[in-house]
């Protein structure tokens, strides 16, 4: 994630563009202020068009900012515009937390650390956009988001030292970095059908019902008026069952064993701040609930949750010497391979954690050297890769398919057909003498023919049964407008085999490599015989360890990765058939 500052030297403090590298976009910051004269005008402009212009607000989110909000330095913002490019994405509140100068932090580039010191900062300044936390830095004038952050003794190969954070500088990090949890905030249905009654469809229907009422078409309207509210109903319905799954798959918060001011303590995963030690070797922890670097101890994981792969990983502890804090880059999505082998995400199940003897504190003065598999929070909440999955989820890339531009060019046809019928309408009715009023129902009444408002509502039912049929099938749909678009499908491509087929490959039989004749022997399917047949067979020699070649049953008993936990074999599928 990089933060670019504006060449122009009178923007240079009002505004700044920030990539988004693991979102794959790139944004301008925009410092903002209230205007009471601003708000006193636009509030004063919805009065008088009748709250059209807060319609028009809603559709067009610009329009507020610009209307109400004034421009100023980033370091005195009260709000922070997004934009990406001419378009507004949101208007963020800029929050303000004491600060005491215990949080010493580094901000910059993934590539390069900057360091900037609050000791003499009293508050900090920090606005949240699409779950990215960013936090003001006075040294740089800039904003930085805190997935950049990494201790300064992480850069000098050091961890957390042996008595833990103390609770000065766990306060500090909690305010900037929240909650140790992936929590998303659902909607109310008030304010989903709020958003959902403003779509300008919506809108046009509803002008609809009352054109209609007036001419006295009230079997008609009410039709209409039934169906939106069934369309909104199942909408609503629908958009909220999808955001209580993804939140449920998304929240998980766990009982904890963490070492601070030099005691070991029980608490949730949900109080865990970057540099905190944790013993994943307790009872009850299970899955993982954040981005942690082994300290001591080695553990196997399973990362199917993150990868899809059924396979187990077994992750080791940092060796001194190896320079892993020193080279990590915790903006990126997600590590080096190098570096992953140390790491257990967000997420992952811990299948074994072995202990081994620690550095830190027992759990009194008096107890003896123990033995545990601690291991360091890296990253916590939506920094962490879980998060940024979770994240990818909630605000997808936004995709323009040909199916709804060439629909908005057929509304936009029909509205120019009613258009013209509206002005030919309009002159012929006033040259019959009607009265004005009369003009107006008439003509709007053939933009609202033209126009058919039962279009939206009837497209909106049909994707939402399609939703339903999909749901009985074991498919969750997260966004019922690609439905349209599935039947035009016509190629499924698939990563990798098994996908579609078993979860994994099944042991046909043993073929032994044959010396004198240079190929394979015959192949064998029983297990028995195994043991006096060599590997690699010469003549004159016996099949024996030691040899030139070994035992076949030997070589399938030794040449794997598997482990065992609670009695039971862990690891490759492929390899727990073959033994």
């Amino acid at each position: 994630m990089l933060a670019i500052r504006p060449k122009d030297t009178q923007l240079r403090d009002t505004q700044q563009t920030v990539s988004l590298e693991k979102d794959g976009v790139e944004i301008e910051l925009h410092g903002c202020a209230v205007s009471r004269r601003g708000v006193f005008g636009y509030w004063a402009l919805v009065v008088c068009t009748a709250g059209l212009a807060y319609v028009a607000s809603v559709w067009y989110p610009g329009m507020y900012a610009r209307l109400a909000m004034r421009p100023t330095q980033l370091a005195q913002a009260s709000y922070i515009r997004v934009q990406q490019g001419d378009k507004q994405l949101a208007l963020e509140r800029v929050t303000a937390s004491p600060s005491d100068g215990s949080f010493e932090s580094g901000f910059g580039e993934s590539k390069e650390r900057v360091e900037c010191n609050f000791t003499n900062k009293t508050e900090l300044r920090a606005f949240s956009f699409r779950h990215h936390c960013f936090v003001f830095c006075p040294t740089f004038n800039a904003f930085f988001a805190v997935s950049q952050w990494k201790d300064a003794a992480w850069t000098r190969g050091t961890a957390t030292q042996v008595s833990g954070l103390s609770n000065n500088v766990v306060v500090q990090r909690m305010r900037v970095f929240g909650k140790c949890n992936i929590d998303i905030q659902e909607k109310s249905y008030l304010q989903l059908l709020w958003e959902e009654a403003l779509n300008p469809l919506y809108v046009f229907q509803v002008a609809s019902i009352a054109i209609w009422c007036v001419e006295e078409y009230y079997y008609y309207s009410a039709a209409i008026f039934v169906i939106s509210l069934a369309s909104i109903g199942s909408t609503l319905v629908s958009t909220k069952h999808t955001a209580r799954r993804v939140r449920a798959m998304a929240n998980y918060v766990c009982a904890v064993r963490v070492l601070r001011s030099n005691l070991w303590s029980d608490m949730e995963s949900s109080e865990l701040v970057p540099g905190d030690v944790v013993d994943l070797a307790e009872p009850g922890l299970d899955v993982v609930p954040c981005d942690m670097m082994l300290l001591e101890g080695n553990c196997i994981v399973d990362e199917s949750m993150l990868t899809g792969e059924s396979v187990p990983e077994s992750k080791v502890s940092v060796v001194s010497g190896d320079h892993v804090l020193e080279s990590i880059d915790v903006a990126a999505h997600t590590f080096d391979p190098a570096v992953s082998r140390y790491i257990v995400f967000a997420g992952t199940r811990i299948i074994r954690a072995r202990k081994a003897r620690s550095s830190y504190p027992g759990f009194s003065s008096n107890s003896a050297q123990p033995f545990r598999a601690t291991a360091m929070v890296l990253r916590t909440g939506f920094c962490t890769t879980k998060g940024t999955l979770v994240r990818s989820i909630l605000f997808p890339h936004a995709t323009k398919f040909r199916f709804y531009r060439d629909a908005m060019r057929f509304v936009w046809c029909l509205a120019g057909i009613a258009c013209i019928g509206f002005i030919v309408n309009t002159i012929n009715l006033h040259r019959l003498g009607v009265s004005p009023g009369e003009i107006a129902i008439k003509a709007l009444d053939l933009i609202t023919v033209a126009v058919p408002p039962a279009l939206p509502a009837s497209m909106s039912i049909g994707m939402v049964f399609a939703a339903r049929r999909l749901r009985k099938a074991g498919i969750f749909c997260i966004s019922p407008s690609r439905i349209n678009v599935a039947s035009k499908v016509a190629v499924v491509v698939f990563d990798k085999t098994g996908t579609l087929t078993e979860e994994g490959m099944d042991v046909l039989g043993v073929q032994t490599v044959s010396q004198t004749l240079g190929e394979f022997g015959e192949l064998q399917t029983e297990p028995w015989g195994l043991e006096n047949t060599s590997t690699m067979q010469y003549p004159g020699e016996d099949a024996k360890v030691g040899g030139r070649g070994l035992s076949v049953d030997v070589a399938l008993a030794t040449c794997h990765s598997l482990s065992i936990v609670d009695g039971t074999l862990v690891g490759d599928p492929l390899e727990i058939k073959m033994v």
